[in-house]
């Protein structure tokens, strides 16, 4: 096992996403260790190379799974596989190392605590003691108590001078209807008196993911690793217990604990992560209140050993640099840590404060500092800044001091969440509506240029067809048009331009840095240019749809050279759908090709698209040769795809011409994809939303695939019977699928229905998981306990993106086409939407407000103002009772529009006048009928559950049948 002197090794379980976190140092050529701080839980592992990679994977079985208990050496064999990871289980709270041992080219792995004599070892360097003055600041605080005790009250008016003087302002307000800053944070506070977890991000390169209830566990992770864990807060030098039975607020801004001390002075701390977006820095912020002034500190735990660092001071505070031997050379090197008020700085050793070793937050071995206020005090807030350089961690130290980091925090959250804006008659909905928005913010980086991360933990890269169908819901919905022009841009620079390459005319599958690209995907590409139409909609931007041109060009080109049939469908491989998992790496699990129905869709779409941009540029002949792909690929469509005689939508056409009839959701998106809904008739859209909802749709979300098909798992992760990529197309619900299903039924006047729906999601966002946030997917059927079970990634782009859409885009029913003058508004209200207010973005310095209110009689009332002039048209398009759908085209001014509308007479009045409306789509609800969600059959006894690795066999089966062929 000499190889392993030059080789980097990686500890990779559940407790830290299975990412590359954690490295194991070389002590001498016989030992590897690797420190983690751990709660009481049981957790699974592997050691592996940064990639995983053959002969460089160790686990203790090739086959099965095997505990590992502490103090216990066990074996380690060179072996990958499933289901035989590692195993231990942690009963008490502390720091474990996980030691290699190599003798006679033979691996063991023993895990002791590290407060184990057997690795107590000598401190490396001094431990700091320092004191730290704010100066000017100071004084002015001490000129305030002076002011206090001399003069009346009314002289206090100076302390507001002074504050004012500092920059240390409040928010600032958006008035109108929109709620102020405290009462919205308020409104959105998720109350807790357990343990949960939540996850906030930077907007850079990291996130932080932790737990309510706990000091450890929580982590601010990197590209490779993480710094910053979990803190604890004194009073007096008395620990505040956040494990006891407490309560703990999620906040939009931060989290926040409450405790009531033994002298009954009650206080709170709260930890709070801020976005770097525009600065590129890297700060969290701990703060802790008072009810009454004490001194008051701050432990926050530094993933850093005491070796392997070096402190040193500024005018502020203290900054850390992490030596080169214990740094990756991706991750922050340098850590700055300051506080608004006069504080000592103390690395205290085991005797001085013996809760935190209780706690885990300490060991002699790793930096755990105390900082306290240096006087009395009701607040202090510590920043803990994290940069390349030392300097620039100082900067942003200073920075947080100079312009009040905390309350330039919540205001950027307060923007975010109020920069468009809906506030509906069902509290809880508006609730989950603004954690989505706001959460949909996590996924956002610049660790590439701008991008969108696909989920959390394991998929933080950029992956093209997550990025793009996530962007309606995360950057445009909410009014961040520069965010997705820059996400279109750097995509586009990334596009295969060699026509030589199969993939010419691709943007990547997946970007894990400016080197590595992966290609292998159908409808990234597609995905994308609906979105670059979606962006030119929205922001009117005509320079950028002539540059963009090109790129749209370049894709129809490789499509044409390489991926057309000679119906003028798109083809592709197998697992190069969304439905991509493929066994080994190799074979798919769900195999969808070579034409399916989602991706003929999409292909349409870019077509369309095409046309448009052909248009504005005006280039007639290619927009003539777009047209006749178009019309091509709309009328060879349906003869292939739809069995007239069952009235049922193929999933796909096999390369043989054969229909899959898989029932599978994907087909709602050949309704919903096309902008125009004109892909297939209505009618056929009518018989596709029936039994593509009536067979798939469970209360908890849409399933991945028919509980009737023989390959259908019911569950999907942690399942002896299968690997869970088995499950994840064949059965599995994704979260993002809930959103063009809703879609699909408001198209059709299923507004109620969507809405039940919409309002179980709702129950995910706000109580289960990760708070605040989405999965990625769900198990099709329910638990032991009738709960749902939440499976994939904790927090995942397009599942809460698409939620914000359906508010945006559905529901309120907002589409604007500024390129093209026109704005629509088609709102799918539920029964119980007795009133709303919206606030959306019209271009730059422009706003359409929208106030409603259902009066007695049912009539739908809409009080419109633009706030600047303009030359739009709206395009008014409503839903008659009988779901029938009127439309009328109206100029906008810059003074309020009254409208009236009665759904049960189809009339509109606008200011008091009648006005004609026209019939643009029939009802279709005799065609659909009533429709309700589907239940799991208990009675069926699917095979995945019957027949170990039964799919697993049936795919090895295919495979070597199609290879001997």
């Amino acid at each position: 096992m000499s190889f392993l002197l030059n080789n980097d090794l990686y500890l990779k379980g559940t407790f830290n996403g299975w990412g590359n976190d954690t490295r194991f140092k070389k002590m001498n050529n016989c030992i590897y260790q690797a420190f983690l701080m751990l709660s009481p839980l049981q957790y699974r592992f592997k050691i592996s190379d940064l990639n995983g990679s053959d002969g460089f994977s160790f686990t203790a079985d090739t086959i099965k799974e095997v505990e590992c208990k502490l103090d216990k050496p066990i074996h380690l064999l060179s072996a990958k596989g499933i289901g035989n990871d590692i195993i231990v289980n942690i009963e008490k709270p502390a720091c474990y190392c996980f030691e290699i041992t190599i003798i006679d080219n033979v691996l063991s792995l023993e895990i002791k605590c590290s407060l184990s004599d057997k690795i107590i070892s000598k401190l490396s360097r001094d431990l700091v003691l320092e004191s730290f003055y704010l100066n000017d600041y100071n004084k002015e605080i001490k000129e305030i108590k002076e002011i206090k005790e001399i003069k009346e009250i009314k002289e206090i008016k100076e302390i507001k001078e002074i504050k004012e003087i500092k920059g240390i302002k409040g928010i600032k307000e958006k008035g109108r209807w929109v709620l102020p800053s405290k009462v919205l944070f308020s409104e959105l506070a998720i109350n807790n008196k357990t343990a949960c977890s939540f996850v906030f991000g930077d907007n850079v390169d990291g996130y932080y993911e932790g737990h309510t209830h706990s000091f450890i566990g929580g982590k601010y992770n990197h590209k490779q690793g993480w710094i910053v864990g979990g803190f604890a807060s004194f009073i007096n030098k008395k620990i505040n217990n956040k494990t006891v039975n407490i309560n703990a607020d999620i906040f939009p801004y931060g989290v926040t604990h409450y405790y009531n001390t033994e002298s009954n002075n009650n206080c709170n701390d709260t930890l709070m992560l801020f976005s770097g977006a525009e600065s590129q820095q890297r700060c969290i912020a701990l703060s802790i209140e008072s009810e009454y002034p004490a001194i008051l500190s701050i432990a926050p735990q530094l993933n850093i050993m005491l070796s392997e660092s070096v402190v040193s001071t500024f005018n502020h505070g203290a900054v850390y640099k992490v030596l080169p031997d214990d740094s990756q050379e991706i991750m922050p090197k340098f850590i700055a840590i300051c506080a608004n008020k006069s504080f000592v700085f103390e690395e205290p050793d085991d005797s001085q404060y013996p809760e935190l070793i209780e706690t885990a937050l300490f060991d002699r071995r790793q930096v755990t500092p105390v900082i306290s206020s240096q006087y009395l005090e009701s607040q202090i807030t510590v920043y803990i800044t994290l940069a390349d350089s030392e300097a620039d961690a100082i900067s942003a130290a200073n920075r947080m001091l100079a312009h009040d980091g905390i309350t330039q925090h919540k205001q950027a959250v307060y923007d975010v969440l109020t920069n468009t804006y809906l506030w509906t008659s069902d509290l809880e909905y508006n609730r989950a509506l603004m954690w989505s928005k706001l959460s949909g913010r996590v996924f956002v980086s610049t660790e590439y240029g701008h991008g969108i991360w696909a989920g959390l933990p394991w998929f933080k890269d950029c992956w093209g067809r997550d990025t793009f169908i996530a962007l309606s819901g995360i950057s445009l919905v909410n009014g961040f048009m520069d965010e997705a022009k820059n996400i279109i841009s750097r995509f586009s620079q990334w596009q295969m331009t060699d026509p030589n390459h199969c993939h010419y005319g691709r943007i990547p599958n997946r970007v894990t840095s400016f080197d590595y690209m992966i290609y292998n995907t159908t409808d990234g590409t597609p995905w994308m240019i609906r979105e670059i139409w979606d962006y030119l909609r929205y922001s009117g931007d005509r320079d950028f749809a002539i540059t963009i041109y090109p790129v749209v060009q370049t894709y129809i080109a490789g499509v044409e050279k390489y991926y057309l049939d000679d119906k003028c469908l798109m083809t592709h491989r197998d697992p190069d759908t969304w439905m991509d998992a493929k066994l080994f790496g190799l074979y798919p699990w769900s195999a969808r090709g070579n034409r399916a129905n989602d991706i003929q869709a999409l292909w349409y779409t870019s077509l369309q698209v095409a046309i448009k941009l052909a248009d504005i540029t005006g280039d007639v002949d290619s927009k003539q040769h777009y047209q006749q792909l178009a019309d091509a690929v709309k009328q060879n469509f349906t003869p292939l795809f739809w069995a007239s005689a069952s009235h049922q939508l193929a999933d796909c056409i096999k390369a043989d011409g054969q229909q899959d009839m898989k029932v599978r959701p994907n087909q709602l998106m050949t309704i919903t994809v096309p902008y125009e809904q004109d892909f297939i008739d209505r009618e056929i859209g009518a018989y596709v939303v029936s039994n593509t909802v009536s067979e798939l749709l469970f209360p908890w979300g849409i399933t991945s695939l028919s509980q009737n098909d023989p390959q259908f798992h019911p569950y999907h992760d942690n399942q002896p019977h299968y690997h869970k990529d088995a499950a994840y197309h064949n059965g599995t619900i994704w979260g993002w699928n809930a959103g063009f299903t809703v879609t699909a039924l408001t198209l059709y006047g299923y507004d109620d229905f969507a809405y039940s729906l919409t309002k179980n999601v709702v129950d995910q966002i706000l109580y289960q998981g990760h708070r605040g946030t989405m999965s990625e997917n769900v198990d099709a059927f329910l638990g032991d306990n009738q709960n749902v079970t939440l499976s994939g990634t904790y927090a995942q782009a397009w599942s809460v993106s698409e939620f914000t859409r359906n508010g945006f885009q559905d529901y309120l029913g907002y589409q604007p086409n500024l390129i093209e003058g026109i704005i629509t508004l088609a709102p799918s209200l539920p029964s119980g939407w007795n009133k709303f207010h919206a606030e959306v973005d019209v271009a730059v310095n422009n706003r359409l407000l929208i106030d409603f209110k259902r009066n007695v009689k049912g009539e739908q009332c809409y009080v419109l103002t633009m706030l600047e002039q303009n030359k739009l048209s709206l395009v008014l398009q409503l839903t008659a009772d009988d779901k029938s759908k009127y439309q009328a085209i109206l100029p906008i001014s810059s003074k309020k529009m009254e409208l009236r509308f009665n759904p049960y007479l189809a009339q509109l009045f606008i200011d008091g006048v009648e006005y004609k409306i026209e019939h643009i789509q029939s009802s279709y609800q005799a065609l659909i009928g009533h429709l309700s969600f589907a239940q799991p059959d208990l009675k069926i006894k699917p095979q995945a559950l019957q027949t170990q690795h039964w799919l697993q066999q049936q795919v090895e089966r295919l495979a070597s049948i199609n290879t001997d062929s």
